[in-house]
């Protein structure tokens, strides 16, 4: 069985990067309308249980959090776990797809982001990798190592829909200048 997690920040953290461009209201409305579009994403592409492990219910840390919803929904009988960021507003249905597919050649499946960090994973079990997220560290080649360290040759799976998170004010600018979803952002930036 295939479970999927979207770890979220508290909404009152979330995009603090973007303080520069968005007041606090504008990254709470920016990281909703992208958490909504990667759930209706995950539901489009046939994924049926899909949860969000959200920071106002965690520790506060990522890779924490992640071990413990990753344990959670072992127990609860998942032998699969996709694990997608919350902040990419690219992704298609066909991006989950790939991962899917990808995890049928490999129990440990990287989707790395446009900065070398890790914007998904496609995981079997859901509890075979340690959980390597940092900020500004290419977590996808140490999440790649950690395959490696448990036997399992990760596949990196490169996409533009799984590339493509939003950051940085340079990410916040191309998507409200490219994406039509996102252009009533424009009058805030």
């Amino acid at each position: 069985m295939l479970a999927a997690v979207v770890p979220m920040k508290s909404m009152d953290l979330a995009k603090s990067r973007l303080a520069t461009v968005l007041d606090s209201a504008g990254r709470h409305a920016l990281a909703r309308r992208m958490l909504d579009h990667v759930l209706e994403t995950l539901r489009q592409a046939g994924v049926a249980s899909v949860r969000v492990a959200s920071g106002d219910q965690g520790t506060g840390d990522l890779n924490a959090d992640v071990t413990a919803a990753a344990r959670l929904v072992e127990s609860e009988g998942a032998t699969n776990l996709l694990l997608v960021m919350a902040d990419l507003p690219y992704l298609t249905a066909a991006d989950v797809t790939a991962l899917i597919e990808a995890g049928r050649k490999s129990a440990v499946v990287i989707a790395e982001a446009k900065d070398g960090g890790t914007n998904a994973l496609l995981l079997r079990p859901p509890t075979v990798l340690n959980f390597s997220f940092a900020t500004n560290r290419p977590s996808a080649a140490t999440h790649g190592k950690e395959a490696r360290k448990a036997g399992i040759e990760p596949l990196f799976l490169r996409r533009p829909g799984l590339a493509r998170d939003i950051d940085t004010p340079q990410d916040f600018d191309s998507l409200v200048s490219d994406h039509p979803a996102y252009r009533v952002f424009r009058h805030v930036a």
